[in-house]
């Protein structure tokens, strides 16, 4: 791996406004007096663009490639969420009707049988016209004859058929 070099910085003063030919008349240059290193006015200016370490060109790479991707994955999962939502809300509802019929069934199975008992417990208390189930009491009937099938009359109907093209719709 590469070691990343340091920039130059290259040390500029700051420029002064030029004195204008008109206003003032043309003087000898003087000497710039000599500051300390500390006292120098500079202003520091990067000679290229700047480095910066492969660690955080690297993360910076990662967060424009993940924002994009973390975006889609969330768009996607959240009908996914919503769907999955309502499905569990629908066989809640679906599952309490089936309790429910499960329910009514049970109790009109109960209701038939207590009836089923009531007209026993009466038949055998008071027989008053009841006959019981035996093979001399059991009617039998013998089936009539078969008849031979006859022909259905075609039905006329009072509409006629006119071949002719309609005129246009």
């Amino acid at each position: 791996m590469a070691v990343a070099s340091r920039s130059k910085v290259v040390p500029v003063r700051p420029k002064q406004a030029a004195p204008s030919a008109r206003s003032r008349p043309p003087q000898r240059r003087r000497k710039p007096k000599t500051l300390s290193r500390q006292e120098q006015p500079l202003d520091l200016i990067d000679s290229r663009s700047p480095q910066f370490p492969n660690w955080l060109i690297l993360l910076m790479a990662f967060r424009k490639l993940s924002t994009p991707i973390l975006m889609v994955t969330v768009l996607g999962i959240l009908p996914l969420y919503a769907w999955r939502v309502n499905t569990q809300q629908s066989w809640g509802t679906q599952y309490s009707k089936l309790e429910k019929l499960q329910r009514d069934q049970r109790d009109w199975l109960t209701r038939n049988e207590e009836r089923k008992f009531q007209i026993s417990e009466n038949l055998e208390s008071n027989p008053a016209g009841f006959v019981p189930k035996s093979s001399k009491t059991t009617v039998f009937f013998k089936p009539a004859p078969v008849r031979p099938a006859q022909p259905v009359p075609p039905q006329r109907t009072g509409i006629t058929h006119i071949d002719v093209a309609p005129i246009g719709y």
